[in-house]
């Protein structure tokens, strides 16, 4: 992001309120055709999310001056601090009781703010017929100023246009280019989601209301400062690769105690919360590539877990105790007579890189007889 811009973006600009004319609400239903071609609808729009990411500043200003009118407000938040504080002004000035909140579950927005908790800290009540209702966006469309809804309820959209004051929340990096490539995000979020093909509501905005979005960072502006992990921003969150790691499925998500997990959180974590924190999960994966073959948009998974690596490694952000080891495996790697050693020298010295702790709860990994010559010659 330019400079003056990312000035802008980390400010809670609660006065970025552009006039234009009015907007209009319309929806459109899919068709129950299947979708055939999955592959290169990937690819397109995996190059045009690219694009995108790469001109994120300029797509971010195109699509609020597109979207900001009287009647739809744009506030900038840094992070969930930004949104509480914009929030209270909002309750304040609207004089709110009680919110409507879909299903938290179901929203990773949500559950990341700990938006439930906020109401309840300000002893906001929870209500169908509510003074204000909450929405999550899917996606936002820049040059239409649009946002985009997936196969939200016909009841929330019918109260989306009735209703008298509607927040929206958003994070920077769901952006759509063009309107040319809704239908296709749409496509592929029900077709790797193994659904029918949903619904899908587009809003600009509505002369009954008053529309509030917030578009927010959260450390994502973090992630475009390295280059080659910035295709991390692009994931659909669809789940297809947690589905089949083999580390996720045994560790499961406790482990990472986040709203994000499995593979691409790996590449995000440490970005988004603090290296010193999520720093081991870049070094749970296998490499096995499971979740590359799975991924609706190709993203190299595989290749980002070792570039964060690598970066982590130049930095000097790993840690001692970790670099030794590496260090020694290195050398041991590189040493001929080391690698042709029997196989009771080489599990004594596996035994020193594997720590005491792991060694109690499984057991020593077997090694091959043979000598690394024999094995190379094979």
């Amino acid at each position: 992001m330019n400079k003056d811009f990312y000035i802008n973006f980390l400010s809670n600009s609660e006065k970025a309120v552009k006039e234009s004319q009015g907007a209009a609400v319309f929806q459109k239903h899919a068709d129950n055709l299947p979708f055939v071609d999955s592959d290169s609808a990937a690819k397109c729009l995996h190059n045009a999310q690219l694009r995108t990411i790469e001109n994120l500043d300029e797509e971010l200003n195109r699509f609020e001056k597109n979207f900001a009118n009287k009647h739809n407000s744009v506030f900038w938040a840094s992070d969930f601090n930004d949104v509480f504080s914009s929030l209270k002004q909002l309750f304040k000035t609207h004089k709110v009781k009680s919110v409507r909140l879909p299903n938290v579950k179901a929203s990773t927005i949500f559950r990341e703010l700990g938006i439930k908790y906020f109401l309840k800290e300000e002893k906001i009540s929870l209500a169908d017929d509510a003074d204000m209702q909450f929405f999550a966006v899917d996606m936002m469309v820049a040059d239409t100023g649009s946002l985009l809804f997936v196969n939200q309820s016909n009841n929330s959209l019918s109260k989306l246009s009735n209703n008298r004051t509607n927040v929206f929340f958003v994070t920077v990096d769901h952006i759509l280019p063009n309107a040319s490539k809704v239908e296709v995000y749409q496509q592929l979020v029900s077709y790797h989601n193994g659904a029918a093909q949903q619904d899908m509501f587009l809003f600009k905005g509505s002369p009954n209301c008053n529309n509030y979005l917030f578009i927010i960072d959260n450390q994502r502006s973090t992630l475009l400062k390295e280059k080659q992990l910035r295709q991390s921003m692009t994931c659909l969150q669809c789940g297809r690769c947690s589905d089949v790691c083999p580390v996720f499925q045994t560790i499961g998500e406790e482990p990472y105690n986040n709203v994000f997990t499995g593979p691409v959180a790996n590449i995000m974590l440490p970005w988004l919360e603090t290296i010193e924190s999520y720093r081991h999960v870049l070094y749970t994966c296998t490499l096995c590539g499971r979740c590359e073959e799975v991924c609706p948009v190709d993203m190299p998974i595989r290749d980002m877990i070792l570039d964060a690596r690598h970066s982590f490694f130049i930095n000097g952000q790993i840690d001692k105790k970790d670099k030794k080891v590496m260090s020694a495996m290195r050398k041991t790697a590189l040493s001929r007579s080391k690698m042709n050693a029997s196989s009771m020298f080489r599990r004594r010295r596996l035994r020193k890189f594997l720590s005491s702790d792991f060694r109690r709860r499984r057991k020593t990994p077997p090694l091959s007889k043979e000598t690394f010559n024999r094995l190379f010659m094979k």
